[in-house]
């Protein structure tokens, strides 16, 4: 006699295997990072201090979930547990989101969801070993949330609300786990409005309204807490909106640049690929909404259309000076995963042709594989350069040491990229980006991180340009304390010099060798 199996245990055993799925091949992307093992800038203090710090950055669910995981205040580096935490709860996210792209796509079109992990930028969100779990927790309530906020329950009031209060609860978390997260909501929200037009000639007004409400009340409270919790002239400076009669400019000039920083920074076949799917895509919406002949549907599409290049920086671009690092840019994984669902589900198509409909996977395998090949690159070349930075700190920690007297500390110029890093830089322009030299002129990071090795509190950080081009005029005249393969040291105006630069570093090194590109 045969027993089948209940419906609920079935879609249970899929949902638990597309979830195993997904985190494997979101494994086997994060190891390289994992491998590099490198202390990556915030990082540098965190470990040091074992303190906290996102309060004071309107950033209080990153702190209570830092607190939960550590089981108390002090924060101890448990990478990679946080990381792999992290993407263990986005792909929770993308499969309950997946429910919501059933009503426009069955098959595998869902799979450019991943997208939203693996685009280029948010590999800095993830190169982190204390923030790397709140900012993919960020990533993973503003999918769940959209998700929560477009669940079709009909005609009881009560499952409304819940919808709203459900999707509201999740964008207000991801504002209060790391706010840049959050443009991921409005922005899957305005692809959603988008297919359902095109599939049905209208949005569904009180679902998609809904949202929109719910998403801009988090907002708004959102802004209130931070304001209450923002301390400090970085944090406050970052967190001021533009001046409203210059807004509209603002807006446009941001996002302008944000355009010009991607196509500089993101590799070519992901750039040519991605402004491919930004040419099909709004060209094949706005066909299909022609085609349903729908009053209200298509001006709605248009604007929902013009609207998207927007989502790079999304409501950052309100801000006067919104900080332009790859880690805030967040929107263009949004953007870039919705492009290519529609392209997929265009192509899965059942009435399809064949020959059409076999670039399906093709093209998941090129979205998907590219990401790939950075990750790895970025990982190598991180773990190239942090080798080659322990020793060098460590080396100028011993000369220090030596020395008589404390008295304050100047680096001039820049630790140079190692050959592996130039290599993968020359190959993908924003690893160049993602790996800073901390042994940079007057780079706080790298002092905090010569301390964190030892450097005995005495020789104060100090940040003085002038003094830099005093000592650049006389150096040639200066006998140094001592000098090797990476930089001269220099006592000059009471201040303990650490010269990286050519002219005042006299050393045979790599970099001056006849074989540079």
């Amino acid at each position: 006699m045969r027993i089948d199996s209940h419906p609920n245990q079935v879609n249970m055993t899929t949902g638990l295997r597309r979830w195993l799925g997904i985190m494997a091949y979101l494994v086997i992307f994060s190891y390289p990072l994992v491998h590099a093992d490198h202390l990556y800038r915030d990082d540098i203090w965190r470990s040091f201090h074992g303190e906290m710090g996102w309060v004071s950055n309107g950033r209080p669910l990153s702190s209570l979930i830092a607190f939960l995981v550590n089981g108390g205040p002090r924060l101890a580096d448990l990478a990679p547990l946080p990381l792999w935490l992290g993407l263990a709860a986005i792909t929770a996210a993308i499969l309950l989101w997946r429910r919501r792209l059933l009503a426009f796509d069955t098959g595998y079109a869902w799979l450019a969801m991943l997208i939203l992990v693996v685009q280029p930028f948010f590999l800095q969100n993830l190169s982190y070993h204390f923030d790397a779990l709140p900012m993919a927790l960020a990533l993973a309530c503003a999918i769940a949330g959209i998700a929560c906020a477009l669940d079709p329950r009909e005609n009881h009031l009560w499952k409304a609300r819940f919808r709203w209060l459900t999707g509201g609860a999740g964008v207000l978390a991801s504002l209060l786990f790391y706010q840049p997260a959050a443009n991921v909501y409005f922005i899957l929200l305005a692809f959603h409005v988008a297919l359902t037009i095109s599939h049905h000639g209208r949005p569904d007004w009180n679902r998609h309204l809904g949202a929109l409400a719910v998403g801009v009340l988090a907002l708004v409270i959102s802004k209130l807490v931070s304001a209450a919790l923002i301390e400090g002239d970085y944090s406050e400076q970052h967190s001021r909106l533009a001046p409203l009669g210059q807004l509209p400019g603002h807006l446009l000039d941001q996002t302008g640049q944000f355009w010009h920083y991607a196509a500089t920074m993101v590799d070519t076949p992901t750039w040519w690929l991605f402004t491919a799917l930004a040419i099909v895509t709004p060209t094949g919406l706005l066909v299909a909404a022609c085609r349903r002949r729908s009053v209200p549907g298509l001006p709605v599409m248009v604007l929902v259309l013009v609207c998207l290049p927007f989502g790079g920086l999304g409501f950052l671009s309100a801000l006067a000076h919104p900080i332009w690092q790859p880690r805030v840019m967040m929107g263009f994984g949004a953007l870039y995963a919705g492009l290519l669902f529609c392209v997929l589900h265009w192509l899965g198509r059942p009435r399809q042709s064949k020959g059409w409909s076999l670039l399906g996977w093709p093209l998941i395998v090129l979205a998907l594989g590219t990401p790939l090949t950075l990750a790895y690159a970025y990982g190598n070349a991180q773990r190239q350069q942090a080798l080659f930075a322990d020793e060098v700190s460590i080396q100028l920690i011993d000369d220090l040491a030596t020395q008589p007297s404390a008295t304050p500390l100047v680096i001039d110029g820049t630790l140079p990229f190692t050959r592996a890093t130039r290599n993968a830089i020359a190959v993908h322009p924003l690893i160049g980006e993602l790996i800073r030299p901390y042994l940079d002129n007057g780079y706080w990071w790298g002092y905090q991180d010569l301390y964190r090795r030892g450097l005995s509190s005495a020789f104060e950080l100090s940040d003085d340009p002038p003094l830099r081009r005093r000592f650049e005029a006389q150096c040639r005249r200066l006998e140094p304390l001592s000098r090797r393969a990476w930089y001269t040291l220099y006592q000059f105006e009471g201040s303990y010099v650490v010269s990286f630069d050519r002219k005042c570093h006299h050393a045979l090194t790599t970099t001056e060798l006849p074989i540079d590109d």
